[in-house]
């Protein structure tokens, strides 16, 4: 501040202006530092990339799991949680089971069959019987839902007792598995479709067909057609 005294009224003036620059761009840098620094939410794990992996490679989402069937109730409504529960185990133990990571959810195959479905955050899970594009069993929050024939025929809560489902509870139970068949479908074609090549509206592109040479023979292929 004593300098400053000393110095003439116009080189006064220019060092304030230039004290208040020096100021203004001090802030400006803070500012880009905290946007530079910033974490954009980490949303590799799924993508528009599909993955397919042995199912103890890698961390997976957490999956809800099959609820314990209630004691007391009858082997008829305890079957479906017995059966989700033992496709539950196989997946665990990872034997001859493999999983898709796709932009809209996981799948889970075993025997190259899809027998698992779940949503990004694995809240929605639906098990599948091997070869069926329906399932059986749909988890969806605190409610599970068994299916006989594609209708829903028993309610589950998270301690396993069953009861039949309202009309309310069987229109979720419906939805549930409708998004299920979905994503299975959506699963089938990024397995299909590993490299994540998309067509127009974001759907896998189909393989091309092999251009046949100038002499009736695949490019692709080493044997003529006979």
């Amino acid at each position: 501040m004593r300098m400053l005294k000393s110095l003439p009224f116009t080189a006064l003036v220019a060092a304030l202006a230039l004290g208040a620059c020096n100021q203004a761009d001090k802030t400006t840098d803070n500012e880009a530092v905290t946007v530079e620094n910033a974490v954009a939410p980490d949303d590799s794990t799924l993508n528009d990339t599909p993955v397919v992996e042995d199912a103890d490679d890698a961390t997976a989402v957490t999956v809800a799991a099959v609820p314990k069937a209630a004691a007391g109730i009858s082997a008829e409504d305890a079957a479906p949680l017995h059966d989700a529960g033992t496709i539950e185990d196989e997946i665990r133990d990872g034997r001859n089971v493999q999983r898709i990571r796709y932009g809209d959810g996981w799948a889970w195959t075993r025997g190259g069959k899809i027998v698992r479905t779940a949503d990004r955050d694995g809240k929605e899970v639906a098990y599948f019987r091997a070869g069926e594009s329906k399932p059986f069993f749909v988890q969806r929050g605190e409610r599970s839902y068994a299916f006989q024939g594609g209708k829903p025929v028993r309610q589950f809560d998270d301690d396993g007792k069953a009861k039949a489902p309202d009309v309310g509870r069987a229109r979720e139970a419906n939805e549930a598995a409708e998004k299920a068949h979905d994503r299975r479908e959506e699963a089938e074609k990024a397995r299909d479709n590993p490299r994540g090549e998309r067509g127009p509206g974001g759907k896998p592109s189909p393989t091309p067909s092999p251009t046949p040479d100038e002499h009736g023979r695949d490019r692709g292929g080493d044997h003529d057609r006979h």
